[in-house]
């Protein structure tokens, strides 16, 4: 009885064991399906870090006072001063070389840079100029911090210190796995157990993953080759974007290589982390045209290679002018969204699409599905109403309405939205009962990233890869003219891993902790174009119905 007992209360644990596993991993479905995205070497290397949890916990912990540090060093700089010292910290042991000459003239600090890419050398030079004292500061918090890196690791065997070495060149993965700490725990544990089947495991997701983000992407590039007035007002949206993110003219409409779509990329520092007004991790900045999801080609044709990131999307929909300014693409967004529903979870235009819908529904009614042929007028109308709502209740503060009522109210100016409103009859008496639209977070304003001649057309490559010498030092005063990244960083340059990135980009909004808090736009939006001033004598368009780990340990 006693062992009859004992096994089935064996056979309980098991079972409670599996069904509390299954729900860890439900619930961390995203970090499954971001960490799923990247190239299988890469995630060899997560999972090996997954055996060593503690060690992630105490490198995230260490990382957060290290940056809170580099923060506070550099905060009575203005922001783009800022910008300028976080981008130094992206190419690694550009400071200390900096902090290394304080008597060298221009030319011999020119000779050093030469070791480096052409596109970083002149803010490396003005900083070594103006700020050579906060170099030095920063390169001694730097050995500090991976002084302190070395300490943590000396109790572990050589394997998971190299691991880690990795691990901290993808600061955006480290995050992950630190705030999903019991998916984090389970995946170690099973790796440990049987890694050839987690591998093959998340081959596979990474497969299906792979395929339908292709497919999405197929479909974007065809909703734009045969809608030639929605591509034309997304390329001029997306200029206007590039514009307010500190790009110039002669950067968004240079005509640029293929080369581009496998851009190089040096994350931010691990230990220093990213610009502190970022309200998400954003350690990774890409240039213009990945936010854009297309680049110039030859006779300045659009070549669409990706979905357009989520920081484009949140930019597009924040403003409510764009639906009147473009309103054609507005269309195509909608379009691409009623095919792809399904994708909410990753896909940037769907996931932006709906959410904006949600925060409307007293507006976005159902005919917006149904009357597709008055779709492109009803955004038109939607941009006026919201600004001219906001300009009501701005000069009436004690008798602020809704928006419904005030669509009632002014009903001759927006035929279409008061006409959705009465067929569905969400206008009450009682405006209380009326929705109430969320507050949208303000889109942050990406650093402008230097775009590097060897990728614009026509341009001749202007360096090739250093060697390191046989004592293993950067050559110096050598003809070599540059070099696209330090070897001893990882450099970001496929599209799997960008792939991965990006849809951690799109998730992030899914967590409310991270999302920062809204705040008015300083900067002046022009006005939308008037639609109309009376009521229109028309109705709507009538419409036809590899090897085991078991080896390894601590």
């Amino acid at each position: 009885m006693v062992l009859v007992t004992a096994t089935g209360m064996k056979c309980v644990a098991q079972s409670n064991d599996k069904s509390t596993n299954k729900q860890i991993m439900q619930q961390s479905q995203e970090a499954v399906d971001a960490i799923a995205m990247y190239p299988t070497d890469t995630r060899k290397i997560i999972f090996e870090a997954c055996e060593y949890p503690e060690l992630i916990t105490q490198l995230s912990a260490k990382q957060k006072i290290t940056q809170k540090a580099f923060t506070t060093l550099i905060s009575s700089f203005k922001q783009d001063e800022q910008e300028k010292i976080w981008n130094l910290t992206r190419y690694d042991g550009l400071i200390s070389d900096l902090a290394a000459y304080p008597k060298k003239t221009e030319a011999e600090i020119n000779a050093v840079l030469l070791n480096y890419p052409q596109e970083i050398r002149k803010s490396a030079l003005e900083e070594q100029k103006k700020n050579y004292d906060l170099l030095v500061q920063i390169d001694k918090m730097n050995q500090s911090y991976e002084s302190d890196f070395e300490s943590s690791l000396s109790t572990y065997y050589p394997e998971a210190k190299n691991v880690f070495q990795k691990m901290i060149q993808m600061p955006e993965v480290l995050s992950i796995l630190n705030e999903n700490m019991q998916y984090t725990v389970l995946v170690g544990n099973y790796y440990k157990k049987n890694s050839e089947r987690i591998l093959h495991k998340t081959d596979s997701l990474n497969y299906v993953l792979t395929q339908k983000n292709i497919q999405d992407v197929d479909d974007w590039k065809q909703s734009m080759n045969a809608d030639p007035k929605a591509q034309k007002e997304y390329i001029d949206a997306s200029q206007e974007y590039a514009q307010e993110n500190g790009y110039q003219s002669d950067d968004y409409n240079a005509v640029l290589t293929p080369d581009v779509t496998d851009y190089s990329l040096n994350p931010y520092d691990w230990w220093l982390g990213y610009p502190s007004w970022y309200p998400h991790n954003s350690w990774n900045p890409y240039p213009y045209w990945y936010d854009w999801g297309f680049y110039f080609g030859a006779g300045r044709r659009a070549v669409f290679f990706g979905l357009p990131s989520a920081y484009f999307m949140d930019w597009f929909f924040y403003h409510p002018e764009h639906f009147s300014r473009y309103a054609e693409l507005s269309n195509n967004y909608y379009n691409y969204y009623d095919k792809h529903r399904e994708s909410m979870n990753y896909n940037s235009i769907s996931r932006r699409v709906n959410d904006w819908r949600s925060r409307n529904k007293d507006i976005v009614t159902n005919d917006w599905d149904i009357d597709k042929s008055n779709r492109v007028e009803r955004f038109r109308e939607y941009a006026q109403m919201e600004v001219n709502w906001k300009k009501y209740n701005s000069k009436n503060q004690k008798q602020k309405i809704k928006r419904s009522a005030y669509i009632q109210r002014t009903s001759s100016n927006y035929y279409f939205l008061s006409s959705d409103i009465s067929n569905r009859q969400l206008m009450q008496k009682n405006s209380r009962t009326s929705f109430v639209p969320e507050n949208v977070a303000t889109p942050v304003k990406r650093p402008a990233v230097i775009i590097p001649d060897r990728l614009k057309a026509g341009q001749q490559p202007t360096y090739v890869n250093p060697q390191p010498n046989n004592n293993g030092t950067r050559p110096e005063n050598t003809n070599i003219q540059a070099r696209s990244s330090n070897s001893s960083r990882q450099v970001v340059n496929s599209n799997q891993m960008r792939n991965a990135q990006q849809y951690q980009q799109n998730t992030w909004t899914q967590q409310p902790k991270l999302q920062p808090k809204p705040k008015p736009d300083p900067r002046p939006r022009p006005e939308p174009q008037q639609i109309r001033t009376s009521a229109p004598s028309r109705q709507p368009v009538q419409q036809n119905s590899q090897p085991s780990s078991n080896g390894r340990r601590k």
